[in-house]
This record gives structure tokens, sequence and C-alpha cells, in this order.
């Protein structure tokens, strides 16, 4: 009897410390190791500081199932991007986040033109990686914007609304032609109305290039009414 009882605890025993062994597994691969997080974020911010001539004043590790290892950084002026941590290189958005800060205080006065105006983002891509040149930062962004894919997102307030729109198209071409006149030429343009209350996308008007990498030809109100997409 004593030897069925020992047997029986000595099971519980093994599966309890499967159990702890096998929890900790799932959970470092879904959350990543403690250790390696901290000195992710220590390495990356060496890297980053090496590789830039910037200062880091924050750098704070994280882990994801799809990019692995990786930091958020805080320059010293303000630029604040993310770098993965990789065996024989590193992935990092410190000159797209460069590009992004001097666009939009170029361009990013959506609101000045366009009534209802709720936020501004720029996104920010390069056509080539042999174009991410760190030697061009210092440069402004409109000296550059052929080596970048550059889409400004405005998004408004209110969802669409027939009686109003064509008050809204014509805010719309004011602010593409400031653009145009502002070194944005080719810059893509998206203005997106705002969710009805279902809760659904009513619209967007898409200045974007077409399959052959070309850009519509704006010259009037009528040719924005064109690019709404609903």
């Amino acid at each position: 009897m004593k030897k069925i009882k020992f047997k029986a605890f000595f099971i519980l025993f093994l599966i309890f410390i499967v159990g702890i062994f096998g929890f900790n597994y799932i959970y470092k691969k879904l959350n990543g190791n403690p250790v390696m997080i901290k000195e992710t974020a220590e390495l990356l911010k060496e890297q980053m500081e090496e590789k830039y001539g910037i200062i880091v004043i924050k750098s704070k590790g994280f882990y994801t199932t799809d990019i692995g290892y990786a930091a958020t950084l805080t320059t010293e002026s303000g630029i604040t991007f993310d770098a993965w941590r990789r065996k024989n290189s590193d992935v990092n958005f410190y000159t797209e986040e460069v590009w992004r800060r001097k666009g939009l205080d170029k361009w990013g006065n959506a609101g000045d033109f366009i009534t209802g105006t709720e936020s501004v983002e720029l996104n920010v891509g390069y056509r080539e990686e042999g174009k991410k040149d760190v030697h061009k930062l210092i440069k402004p962004i409109e000296e550059v914007s052929n080596d970048l894919w550059l889409t400004i997102y405005v998004d408004l307030k209110e969802a669409y609304k027939k009686k109003k729109a064509k008050g809204i198209e014509e805010e719309i071409f004011k602010y593409y032609q400031f653009l145009q006149q502002n070194g944005a030429e080719e810059v893509e343009l998206i203005v997106r109305y705002n969710e009805n209350f279902l809760r659904r996308d009513t619209g967007s008007y898409m200045i974007i290039r077409n399959a052959e990498g070309k850009l519509p030809n704006i010259i009037d109100v009528e040719d924005v009414s064109e690019t709404l997409n609903k």
C-alpha cells in the first residue's frame, strides 16, 4: 500500500514539475525572456547611438512572436522609433521617423485648409533600401522625396454627408494645391471620412498612384470628387 501511495505521489510530483517547466516555456515563447528583453534594450541603445551619432535617453525592450526581441528608443531630440534585434544586423526605423517628423512639420497643416480635421499622419517608406543614406538626414524632406514613398493621411471628424461633400472637396483641393506648391508633388494624399453611427467606413478621397505608378492629374475640384472611394 505504501509503495502504491509513493508511486502515485511521485507521478503527481513529476506532473507538477513538467507543468512548471511547460508553463515557463510557453510563457517565454509568448512573452519573451525578461533577461533578453533587458539586454536587447541596452544593446540596441548602444548600436543606434554608434550608427547614427545620436543620444538615446530611453530604451524600452519588448518581445513579440512576430518580430522577436526589439526596443522602442527615444533620442535627446525627441525622435521615438523602434529597432529590432537580429543576429548579424539590425532593423530600425530611425531615418523614417526623422523624415516623418520633417514632413509633418512642413505639410501637416491640413487643418488650416480642411474643416473638421481630426488628425494628420505621414507614412514614410523607402523606394529602395540603397537610398537609406544617413548623410541625407540634414536635408529638407522635399529634396529627398524621390527616394521615399510618402503618403499623407488626413482623418476627418465627421462621416460622409452628401450635402457637405462639395465643400470638403473644395477644401481638399486647396490643401492639395498647397502641397504641390511646397515640394510635395510626389506625395500621395488620402482624406478619410469618419465612421457612421453603424461604425462603418463612409469613404475616402484617394489621391494615390495607379498600377503604373502615376498620380492622378488634379486640376480642379471635380478631379478631387472623382477620387472618392466609398
